[in-house]
């Protein structure tokens, strides 16, 4: 026999939906509003900059807020209770374990994506100034604001009929379609992003899967923004010349020079200095814990959701194989890499596949 479900106002979900565009495109913040107002597109002297950077940060916190007293009051309004939002802790270890799994996806792309990106167009970002205190709170408001607005409409959707993934996909379109003022690509990471965190949800029951993953996600692109932004301009040897420094420039063991990706020859792991023509590598000692930490996470993820037959020890290399290269990867993005000399003869030029190409010098010397 079937539960019938009371009946809820089809404006309800209606008014959830429109209340997340509506809110961040409201222009609340009132210095940039009265600088475009009288001055237009002119660019904003440093003291009226750091006054409107500073009242973005309070509108953020309020609109954080709004969003979710008014979320709350609709909850009440409604016939939905707090369990089908996800506030509980039923299953809470699952939940946690999927949404730190599935957070190292959209961290890993974040950080490709800033990787290319020039530190100028990188300080321009709203986290690249005040306090890192205020950042930190302002980020853990707006995911759980984010995730309870997501919850309660994915469930009011759910409640009107429609089946779980496509109000998952509608409410994930929604989320995107703020960010489309910026760009389109955006746009279509940040609608990604709405439906795994709804899947999340969906999957789980549980608001906590989602907002781990946020939670994550919002800390990581705070600190690789920071990172990012901190890089400074170093005036070259060359004629005065500013070159942009990232934080995987590093120096050269041998001769001191800063070493940029961008500007050196690579085989493999195996680097040239541009300056001494030293041969380096990357130090690897923290792949070691990236490798215990692997196996260690397997063996608990395997132990929980398969029994222990024959498969389990097959199961358990394999995803402890892929973890491993998972957090490779991710050590290798997220930590700047620190050169050391390779044993050997110093190359000038592209190494070839088979390491088989001589440098200038040996050449020479066959010559002779």
């Amino acid at each position: 026999m079937k539960i019938a479900l009371p009946q809820m106002s089809f404006i309800i979900p209606i008014s959830a939906l429109l209340l997340y565009p509506f809110l961040y495109l409201l222009p609340l913040n009132l210095v940039r509003f009265r600088w475009g107002f009288e001055e237009g597109l002119a660019p904003m002297p440093p003291e009226v900059q750091e006054k409107a950077e500073a009242a973005d940060r309070v509108v953020l916190f309020v609109t954080h807020v709004i969003l979710l007293g008014i979320v709350v009051l609709l909850m009440h309004s409604s016939p939905i209770s707090a369990y089908e939002i996800g506030l509980t802790a039923d299953n809470w270890k699952s939940a946690l374990g999927m949404g730190v799994l599935l957070s190292l996806f959209p961290v890993g792309l974040s950080e490709l994506l800033l990787r290319n990106r020039p530190a100028e167009e990188v300080r321009k970002e709203l986290k690249s100034h005040g306090s890192v205190a205020n950042w930190c709170g302002l980020s853990t408001l707006g995911s759980f604001s984010h995730e309870f607005w997501r919850a309660f409409c994915i469930v009011s959707l759910i409640r009107l009929g429609l089946s779980a993934w496509v109000a998952v996909l509608f409410v994930a379109i929604v989320y995107g379609t703020l960010h489309i003022q910026t760009s389109v690509a955006r746009a279509l990471g940040s609608a990604a992003f709405g439906g795994a965190a709804g899947f999340l949800f969906v999957n789980t029951a549980s608001l906590l899967s989602p907002l781990a993953m946020g939670l994550i996600v919002a800390g990581a692109n705070l600190y690789q923004v920071r990172q990012a932004s901190s890089s400074f301009e170093r005036i070259g040897t060359n004629q005065g010349i500013h070159h942009p420094e990232s934080r995987y420039s590093r120096p050269c063991p041998a001769c001191g020079a800063i070493i940029r990706l961008s500007e050196v020859h690579r085989a493999v792991d195996i680097l040239a200095c541009p300056n001494c023509g030293e041969s380096l590598t990357t130090e690897k000692k923290y792949l070691w814990v990236v490798a215990a930490l692997s196996v260690v996470a397997a063996i608990y993820a395997t132990g929980h959701l398969i029994y222990r037959d024959l498969l389990y020890a097959f199961v358990t290399e394999g995803l402890a194989l892929v973890l491993f290269f998972l957090g490779a990867f991710l050590l290798g993005l997220l930590v700047p890499p620190k050169y050391k000399p390779v044993g050997g003869k110093t190359f000038d030029k592209a190494l070839s596949l088979f390491g088989m190409d001589k440098s200038d010098t040996d050449k020479k010397s066959a010559r002779k």
